[in-house]
């Protein structure tokens, strides 16, 4: 299975083809147009001051992304390295089931709420002298959803979906509808999003899509998302 798979960097915006092999335990691919040489994937822990390798770039663009079989067990050592050096008072913890896929006012119904969730973290390409300036990783159907993600959802959005890759340590659910009155910064101006979750989520790792499949355009010209859904895919999607 090939599809397109969005590389969003500081510079350059570029494609690459991305494959899941070995029931969900590598992601590969190939960024197109390649030229910075071999590089790490990592992810950079502000408390421990710790960087964690998911993966490489060879100098011909070609990568790998590794899902591990016991996830959580990774996820539970980088926690306690980055306790170590967190501000007094600080803890670290895991999210639960209930915590990630929730409204902000209102309850989502859950089976297996109190189950831990961990997953991918945003994921760097390093340079040669191990800074993180190659870019970041996103998994998304357009540029522009990648753009948006980048900034923190400043910029103007538009239809399509993005992926997080979770792991769960047990099956659990997950059902409900939110909705946010959202100001737009124009005046007095505000619109209704609604966001749909329907989850059925399995032990180990799940693909989870963030459907933005309808979008305001305020009076100022900036468009927000309007109508999102949340669901869990068995594969990755062939527009990606």
């Amino acid at each position: 299975m090939k599809i397109k798979f969005t590389f969003f960097g500081s510079f350059l915006f570029v494609l690459f083809q991305i494959q899941l092999a070995n029931a969900q335990q590598v992601l590969h691919g190939k960024i197109s147009n390649y030229t910075n040489g071999p590089s790490e994937i990592e992810s950079f822990d502000r408390f421990s001051a710790i960087s964690q390798t998911w993966g490489k770039v060879d100098e011909k663009g070609n990568f790998s992304i590794i899902l591990e079989d016991d996830f959580l067990g990774k996820a539970r050592k980088m926690a306690e390295e980055a306790q170590e050096n967190a501000p007094k008072g600080f803890t670290i913890s895991f999210k639960k089931v209930s915590e990630t896929f929730a409204c902000p006012f209102e309850e989502v119904e859950t089976e297996g709420g109190d189950l831990a969730v961990s997953g991918l973290p945003e994921l760097t390409l390093m340079d040669e002298m191990g800074n993180p300036t190659n870019g970041i990783l996103y998994a998304a159907s357009s540029l522009e959803i990648a753009r948006w993600l980048f900034t923190y959802r400043d910029e103007n959005v538009s239809p399509g979906y993005y992926l997080e890759f979770y792991y769960l340590e047990g099956p659990a659910t997950a059902k409900g509808k939110c909705l946010l009155e959202t100001y737009t910064g124009v005046g007095e101006e505000v619109f209704e999003e609604s966001t749909t979750i329907a989850l059925e989520l399995q032990a180990g790792w799940n693909i989870i899509r963030y459907g933005i499949d309808e979008v305001f355009i305020s009076s100022s010209g900036k468009v927000f998302p309007l109508k999102l859904t949340v669901s869990r895919l068995e594969k990755l999607p062939e527009d990606l």
